[in-house]
């Protein structure tokens, strides 16, 4: 059995079946984990997770800030935004169960054997891989709770943009989805800042430091996505950069979790 964790796909359902395809991969004896972002800006969203919910228990992800705002915007709590293409699953007959099956997913997948861990953006170098876990339950315990729309609505915004083990309610919850599902730089106090998205060598802003620079070292090791412009660089064998821009005309990644060897496919 071998386990592999893929990069974003956005919909990019061509790519990603030749990419499985490549490692021989065959959901009745080997895992796929996704570190989120399915769908969104892609051309497949409805085929790519109708695939993906065929691998049944073969398959795994934690959601990213695209799958959260699918999920908003099947609850009318967002408007559609055409580059997502979501209309195939906001006027379909399957609305519901793709409302029930985005909300049941977590933002943090471990694995406490192989101390291996996944999550879309990276975690708050103010938490401990203990505190993120709990603090990623919470949140889940929400979506999969009767009070998910209303969470929904206020999920939006920046602020808080510093953590604190006195925040509380939604505030709390905020700032635990901003920084699992968005998060790419870092002030040096820990304070969040979604103005940059460049590669860290193009940044235009000095002060600001990329998330896992302030990670400290451990002895679990992290994959995520989100970040399309680093293709993969973080210099650290400890923290694993997996999107590498499919939908933006790249590259389709995957790594195997037992020997970390990259496969990767290029994008249609």
């Amino acid at each position: 059995m071998a386990r592999y964790i893929i990069g974003d796909i956005h919909a990019c359902l061509a790519p990603l079946k030749r990419l499985l395809a490549a490692v021989d991969f065959n959901p009745r004896h080997d895992q796929l984990w996704s570190v989120g972002d399915l769908i969104g800006r892609g051309p497949e969203p409805l085929a790519t997770l109708e695939y993906l919910v065929e691998l049944g228990p073969a398959f795994q992800c934690v959601l990213g800030n695209h799958d959260l705002h699918a999920l908003a915007v099947l609850c009318d709590v967002r408007p559609a935004n055409r580059n997502d293409n979501t209309h195939a699953l906001r006027e379909g007959s399957d609305r519901d169960f793709w409302i029930q099956w985005l909300r049941r997913h977590p933002l943090l997948i471990t694995d406490p054997e192989r101390l291996q861990l996944i999550v879309h953006a990276g975690l708050h170098p103010a938490w401990t891989v203990e505190m993120a876990q709990s603090c990623a339950r919470d949140v889940e315990t929400t979506l999969r709770s009767s009070n998910f729309v209303s969470f929904l609505e206020r999920m939006y915004g920046n602020e808080p943009s510093q953590w604190s083990d006195s925040l509380y309610g939604v505030e709390r919850a905020r700032f635990i989805v901003n920084a699992m599902t968005r998060m790419r730089y870092l002030h040096a106090d820990g304070q969040l800042d979604f103005d940059q998205k460049e590669h860290p060598s193009h940044c235009s802003q000095p002060d600001v430091i990329p998330w896992f620079e302030l990670w400290p070292q451990s002895p679990w090791t992290i994959f995520f996505g989100h970040w399309a412009a680093l293709q993969g660089e973080t210099h650290r064998a400890d923290i694993r950069a997996l999107d590498t821009g499919c939908v933006w005309g790249e590259q389709l990644t995957l790594i195997n979790a037992e020997t970390l060897e990259l496969t990767q496919v290029s994008a249609d």
